[in-house]
């Protein structure tokens, strides 16, 4: 591809991917093709799933590698609230965590709002679970100096998500596997159609 952002479709899912690379501030034409693909995807009735995925981290708890970009997540978040995204992905940190679902707060967008606070399960959940996945092929990983309220669970070492899409496509269905095969995250969202 030619292009640092661009999108598809697998099965029933659309994905999106960002680049942080280029610009993506608001009025940007990154920020122009995410809203419009976004849009669509929203209204295509045989999208059922919205999953996003960049390098850089819009939430993250504490560690000793860089921080969230604030920029990001003001841009971005309100439309993947406005546009029904379901997980975003993102890297840059070499760890894992995930979160609750979480809305956009406008008043001190680093805290943002906690909409579920069930640690696994969720039943078409308002907002969006925000996971970090730098866990390949890293040569140092990055220690983790505390845990966001907003962060369900973190882990520090290799390992993968794996996401699969069940029950007639009604359920999107993650497992974070360490390199030993051990399951040390397991989260589900479900949504009636």
């Amino acid at each position: 591809l030619s292009r640092q952002y661009y999108s598809f479709d697998y099965q029933n899912v659309h994905f999106v991917a960002m680049s942080v690379e280029t610009l993506y501030g608001v009025g940007s034409k990154q920020f122009d093709f995410v809203k419009s693909d976004l849009q669509k995807a929203a209204s295509n009735q045989n999208v059922d799933w919205i999953v996003v995925f960049n390098h850089d981290l819009a939430y993250s708890s504490p560690s000793n590698s860089t921080k969230s970009l604030i920029k990001l997540r003001g841009a971005y978040h309100p439309l993947f609230e406005k546009y029904g995204v379901d997980l975003v992905l993102q890297a840059h940190n070499h760890n894992y965590q995930r979160s609750y679902p979480i809305l956009f707060n406008p008043i001190n967008s680093s805290s943002p709002i906690i909409s579920d606070l069930n640690a696994s399960n969720y039943d078409d959940p308002d907002g969006q679970i925000f996971t970090t996945v730098g866990t390949g092929g890293v040569n140092q990983f990055h220690e983790f100096v505390g845990k966001s309220p907003y962060t369900v669970t973190q882990f520090k070492g290799y390992g993968f998500l794996n996401l699969a899409v069940a029950n007639n496509g009604t359920t999107l269905v993650g497992e974070f596997l360490d390199n030993r095969g051990g399951v040390r995250d397991h989260f589900s969202i479900s949504k009636s159609h």
